[in-house]
């Protein structure tokens, strides 16, 4: 029986449905799976039913973010009682999972820290201080040159910005999947064509330049049948709601439960993604999922697995391409059922969980 370590979130919900089913795989396939879940927060450790073999899932000693020095002594306390030979790290669990499991093993376990946010990402989203900034990134060159095994990346620009920005190139491309939630596709009001954004708030989004866009072409076509949905939060949430407010095709809708989040792209004709820079965008994943077709910025690293009049419309994140964008929208409509069934197609073909699972499997095994 094979001892493996995985740190996320252990929950069903959204993206990290990865880690929760990949969990429940390798257990069911006899292996022991120690997994730390940041969220949800478990007061108490608990076992899972498995088919074969064991699963364990603990949380981090507090609800706040697994950075201390107490932190790192007990997550020691768990390595050296299952002295796992494989971690699995996500997010804020990497540093002390990654560099204590190496530590205390002498080298031998295998370390396989995510990589899920681009540098430039950070870069327009975060403020903080140069040497601040070049700390951080100095300690992750470390990491991945004394701590780390492979480094996953979900996409292949995440790839390329890692050994462009960390200089580091032990690394594998592995698509993050999506579960599969789709019934049926809902009827969209013919009557107007609804185009839906949702995610966070933030400047590397592009949401606002967005919505500037969708003004000016607005002004160009008065009587454009392009309707606007706008769904999140985040640090842009004020001056998008004013945006909003100003032009009555546009709907802000603030965050949205977890549980409405497949109705409201199921009744989108489009979801748009206009980001700067983004990895591989969840809501992509669960657009096409919803048979839902997508416009799609060219600085993600989603927009390479899909094929441009297929089953997405690609652009430049500029005003003047988006402006272009809504034109095209409008003058292809006819072509938005067929787009959509392909986006399921692209979506079964790329992004299951099964699959998913065998590559990662497969990584661990060698």
């Amino acid at each position: 029986m094979k001892t493996i370590l995985i740190a996320h979130n252990y929950t069903a919900g959204s993206f990290a449905y990865m880690s929760y089913y990949l969990a429940q795989n390798l257990a069911n396939h006899g292996n022991r799976v120690v997994f730390i879940s940041h969220r949800p927060f478990f007061n108490n450790p608990f076992k899972e039913n498995t088919e074969n073999g064991e699963l364990l899932v603990y949380s981090w000693p507090t609800d706040k973010r697994p950075v201390k020095i107490s932190d790192a002594f007990w997550f020691a306390k768990i390595y050296l009682k299952y002295k796992p030979s494989i971690v699995i790290s996500h997010f804020v669990n990497v540093n002390i999972t990654i560099v204590v499991s190496k530590i205390l093993s002498l080298g031998k376990v295998k370390t396989f820290p995510y990589y899920h946010t681009l540098s430039s990402q950070i870069k327009e989203d975060v403020s903080s201080s140069s040497f601040k900034r070049n700390f951080k990134k100095y300690r992750k060159q470390l990491l991945y040159r004394w701590f780390t095994d492979l480094v996953i990346c979900p996409s292949d620009l995440a790839k390329e910005d890692l050994e462009k920005y960390f200089h580091c190139q032990n690394s594998i491309k592995v698509l993050n999947p999506m579960k599969d939630r789709f019934t049926e596709k809902i009827t969209v009001d013919l009557d107007f064509i609804v185009i839906s954004y949702l995610g966070r708030l933030e400047p590397s989004k592009g949401v606002v330049e967005l919505i500037d866009a969708f003004l000016a072409y607005k002004n160009k076509f008065p009587t454009s049948k392009i309707l606007l949905n706008i769904a999140g939060n985040g640090s842009q949430h004020d001056q998008i709601l004013e945006l909003s407010n100003s032009h009555n095709h546009i709907n802000f809708h603030g965050a949205l439960p977890y549980n409405e989040i497949d109705q409201y792209l199921n009744k989108s004709h489009y979801t748009i993604i206009p980001s700067k820079f983004d990895n591989l965008p969840t809501v992509g994943l669960e657009s096409m999922m919803n048979q839902t077709p997508l416009l799609i910025s060219n600085g993600t690293g989603l927009t390479r697995e899909l094929t441009d009049e297929v089953e997405c419309f690609k652009f430049n994140p500029t005003l003047e391409e988006m402006i272009s964008l809504f034109e095209k929208v409008e003058n292809n409509h006819k072509n938005c059922d067929f787009m959509g069934t392909e986006a399921r197609k692209t979506y079964l073909q790329k992004f299951g969980t099964d699959s998913y699972c065998a590559k990662i499997k497969k990584i661990i095994e060698n």
